[in-house]
C-alpha cells in the first residue's frame, strides 16, 4: 500500500528575524509620525493660546474705555463707579488693582436674554445647573471688578476660565525710557483723573496716555470670596503679560 504524506498538518509562522524586523519597521514609521505630529499639535495650541489671550486683552481694553448705562457722571466731576470719560474709567479700573479682592476680572457667561436687563445694561447669568432654550441664552464674554455685587453671581456661574488682572505703570525716567513702577494699581502723577494733565511744553506727554504692564492671573475657583484676604505676595507667576496704553 502506497502511504502519501499530508502537507496539511505543516504549521508555518514568521521566525524570530522576520518578527524583530517588523517590530523595527513599525517604531520607524511612528518616530515619523510623532517627528511630524507632535510640533504641528504645538503649534496648533500656540496658535489658540494666542488668539484666546488677545481676545482677552480686546474684551479688558474695551471694558475699561466704555461707560456702561449706569456708569455716566451726572456732573462735571467722576467718583469711584461714574465717569465722565473711558478715561477716568480706566484711571479708576488701574487704581482698583492694588489689591486681588478690588482688582479686575474677565471672564464668559451663558446670559439669560428672556429677563430684564441689569442697570448696566447686562443680562443676569443662566445657573449652571438649570437648562433654558437655546434661543433665549447669549454666550457673553465681559470685564468688571471683582467686588461687583451686580456680577457676583455671573462670576461664580462662569464658563471656562476666569481670569484677573494686575496694572503696573509704566513711566518715563529722565534718560526718556520706560520704567516700571514698584507697586501696581498705582498712578505716580496724580491721585485723581481730572489732575492727570501735562501742560503743552511737558515732553513726558503725562496726561495724554497711560502706559501699563498689564498681567493676567488665573482665577480658581471663580469664587471673589476666596481672594478677600489676599494679597499679590501670595499669587503665582501670572499666565502671560502685555503693555498697554490708554489714551485720554
Amino acid at each position: 500500500m502506497k502511504i502519501l504524506s499530508n502537507q496539511s498538518n505543516c504549521k508555518y509562522g514568521f521566525t524570530l528575524m522576520e518578527t524583530l524586523l517588523a517590530i523595527g519597521v513599525i517604531g520607524i514609521l511612528i518616530s515619523i509620525f510623532m517627528t511630524l505630529f507632535l510640533p504641528a499639535r504645538g503649534m496648533v495650541r500656540s496658535s489658540l493660546a494666542r488668539e484666546e489671550s488677545e481676545r482677552i486683552i480686546s474684551v479688558l481694553r474695551s471694558e475699561m474705555t466704555t461707560l456702561r448705562d449706569n456708569e455716566h457722571a451726572s456732573g462735571n466731576q467722576s467718583s469711584k463707579t461714574q465717569f465722565i470719560s473711558g478715561f477716568d474709567k480706566a484711571f479708576s479700573w488701574v487704581e482698583k488693582s492694588k489689591k486681588p479682592s478690588t482688582t479686575i476680572v474677565i471672564f464668559s457667561y451663558r446670559a439669560d436674554t428672556s429677563k430684564a436687563r441689569r442697570v448696566d445694561g447686562s443680562y443676569p447669568a443662566v445657573p449652571a445647573s438649570r437648562n433654558v432654550p437655546s434661543s433665549e441664552v447669549s454666550m457673553v464674554t465681559m470685564a468688571c471688578p471683582m467686588n461687583s455685587k451686580l456680577h457676583r453671581n455671573s462670576i461664580r456661574q462662569a464658563v471656562g476660565s476666569v481670569f484677573f488682572v494686575r496694572f503696573t505703570q509704566l513711566y518715563r525716567d529722565s534718560d526718556k525710557g520706560f520704567r516700571l513702577a514698584t507697586q501696581g494699581g498705582k498712578i505716580r502723577e496724580s491721585k485723581t483723573p481730572d489732575k492727570y494733565v501735562s501742560g503743552p511744553d511737558d515732553k513726558n506727554g503725562y496726561g495724554a496716555v497711560l502706559y501699563l504692564r498689564t498681567d493676567f492671573f488665573m482665577m480658581t475657583p471663580p469664587d471673589p470670596q476666596r481672594y478677600l484676604r489676599r494679597t499679590w505676595s501670595q499669587m503665582e507667576s501670572p499666565l502671560f503679560s502685555t503693555n498697554m496704553s490708554i489714551r485720554r
